[in-house]
């Protein structure tokens, strides 16, 4: 659930006091603002000797002590008592409002369930802000109205402008509800579920049980192409009635997208949760499901991201699995303690430039031979890593390790052999980090190696983020002459004008787009890709190539340079120093 880096401001945004430390510091500071003026307008009529202000006198000192109560216990604010407050400031401005019913201020205090309508939007969900303007304001014209020195006129005019009022807010009040809200189901979307788990973690110490399952409906497509979009509407109905059903009063289910969903399940282990779906399976549509706990004080993003990883690891494995993301292995301090006990180690799989069968580059790929779970696949240690913050420590060494072995290369090859690049991938939370670009210089000057013989992979993905220190680090870095090359291309959301606008010289095919590849079939993909890197003056590296014939497909119409079993597998930096530098030509595994 991660978001683009914002400008930093003041303003309102949705979901601002959702957590329940926020929201009590509002509803505290909402009681003092009202408080306040009415102590000291109390004790003024108190010193005119006017009895009659003794009732403001009263509800102010009240309210400045319930508002101070709010503040300190404002880590317990929840919603029920978030309501609380809020009709407790309701019925104190109906009595003001009755206590001084001949007096001019009497409609100053007829505003009240305005602003408090306007309170309640901001701190509990829309749809339930809406009882405030629906009683409140009935209930202040009505005390207006019976009040025996009230004149028509004025109660009418006052009627009119907070009936405008109040159907003002309503409309807000729906309009947010509406925007959080998915149209079809009538639960939670995505934004509205944002703004649900958010509150939740912050409501609740790192150490309460807080569960979240994603789940895909199986092969709902079939559905929607065998009943009609209609039939395929009443199915994903039918679907979220079913399970919504099956679940406890404190879950909350939304949409996602398409037929995607999350589920947010307080007080439940992972197993509890597992145990839930698993009865849930047998009363619905089939499903797929991936469920992860909270981690200690991981971020949202993290939970949320977990629950992602395991829900494509089950429809991986196959249709209905539900697996569980186990946590974090791979800590800062794992990572730190598996570099010392040397159980990474880097394997590189040469770039061939297909022009002359010649390997003009590897990519350098780390490993993890954990002592326990044995060689774990980089697909799945890496995105840990980059959850827990321990990539920039495996990172800084692979850019070491890399570089110094690509420093041994260039010493072996004879001086008249072409040049052998080394290229490194990066994740965006490295590149987001202060110093990376001058780092990976330094790693550079300190053995020796040219920095324009070092490539930067980035993935497609990655590229999105306009974080200053990512765009600083890539300035940095290409003003050395470090290639940068975006890795997995098209399997993002890039738009064509945004490869004109980053800093970028080469893109790598997926290699998804390469296997469809055959002697009877084309890529469009890869073509399009090749023809555009041509237009906008890029190199265009190919992933995945397998065999002869897409290895002569991809020559033929322009790409250069390409990678995969073909050539060899990723192995060891002395066997590619065997195999690939002192042959002009390559060898195949």
């Amino acid at each position: 659930m991660a978001r683009s880096a914002r400008r930093p401001g003041v303003g309102y945004r949705p979901g601002l006091f959702n957590a329940a430390d926020s929201a009590g510091i509002l509803l505290g500071i909402a009681q003092f603002g009202f408080g306040l003026p009415l102590f000291l307008y109390g004790v003024h009529g108190m010193l005119q000797n006017d009895e009659r202000d003794g009732v403001l006198l009263v509800v102010g000192a009240a309210l400045l002590v319930s508002g101070a109560i709010t503040v300190c216990f404002r880590r317990r604010m929840r919603v029920p008592l978030r309501h609380l407050v809020l009709c407790w400031m309701g019925v104190m401005g109906l009595l003001c409002q009755a206590a001084t019913g001949d007096q001019a201020i009497t409609f100053t205090f007829a505003w009240t369930p305005s602003l408090l309508a306007l309170i309640a939007f901001a701190v509990i969900p829309a749809a339930q802000s809406l009882f405030y303007p629906i009683i409140f304001i009935p209930l202040s014209l009505i005390t207006l109205a019976v009040h025996p020195g009230a004149a028509p006129a004025d109660v009418a005019m006052s009627a009119l402008l907070m009936l405008a009022t109040g159907l003002g807010l309503t409309w807000f009040a729906r309009s947010a509800l509406l925007a959080e809200t998915d149209e079809l189901t009538g639960i939670p979307n995505f934004g509205g579920f944002e703004q649900i788990l958010s509150a939740a973690m912050r409501d609740a110490a790192p150490t309460e049980l807080l569960s979240l399952v994603r789940l895909d409906i199986n092969e709902f497509a079939l559905v929607n192409r065998r009943e009609g979009l209609e039939g395929g509407d009443a199915a994903m109905v039918a679907f979220v009635t079913g399970v919504s059903a099956a679940l406890p009063a404190t879950a909350t289910m939304a949409r996602m997208e398409g037929d995607a969903f999350a589920i947010l399940l307080p007080a439940h282990t992972s197993t509890q949760a597992r145990d839930l779906l698993v009865r849930i399976q047998g009363q619905v549509a089939g499903f797929s499901a991936g469920i992860s706990s909270r981690d200690g004080d991981e971020s949202q993003t993290e939970f949320f991201g977990r629950a992602g990883k395991a829900l494509f690891e089950a429809q991986r494995v196959g249709r209905g699995k539900i697996i569980t993301h186990g946590g974090y292995y791979a800590s800062p301090s794992a990572v730190r303690d598996g570099l010392r006990n040397g159980e990474f180690f880097l394997r590189f799989q040469p770039v061939i430039d297909l022009a002359t069968g010649v390997a003009v580059g590897a990519e350098s790929l780390v490993r993890w031979q954990h002592p326990t779970r044995g060689l774990v696949s980089p697909a799945e240690f890496i995105p840990l890593c980059e959850a827990s913050g321990s990539i920039q420590v495996l990172g800084q060494w692979v850019v070491r390790e890399s570089i110094a072995e690509a420093a041994t290369w260039r010493r072996l090859r004879r001086w008249d052999r072409q040049a052998v690049s080394v290229s490194i991938n990066a994740s965006a939370r490295e590149l987001a980090s202060a110093g990376y670009g001058d780092f990976v210089l330094a790693e550079c000057a300190a053995v020796g190696f040219p920095a324009d013989l070092v490539r930067i992979e980035v993935t497609e993905t990655d590229f999105g983020t306009d974080a200053a220190d990512v765009r600083a680090n890539i300035r940095v870095l290409r003003d050395a002459g470090v290639r940068i090359s975006m890795d997995d291309f098209g399997t993002g959301h890039s738009s064509l004008s945004r490869l004109t606008e980053i800093d970028l010289d080469v893109i790598k095919i997926d290699q998804s787009f390469v296997a469809l590849i055959t002697p009877d079939r084309d890529s469009p993909v890869a073509d399009l890709t090749i023809k555009m890197a041509a237009s906008l003056g890029l190199d265009v590296i190919a992933e995945g190539v397998e065999t002869e014939a897409q290895a002569e497909w991809l020559r033929v119409r322009g790409c250069k340079f390409a990678q995969g079993y073909l050539y060899s597998r990723p192995v060891p930096s002395e066997d590619f120093v065997a195999r690939f530098l002192d042959l002009r030509s390559t060898s195949r595994s």
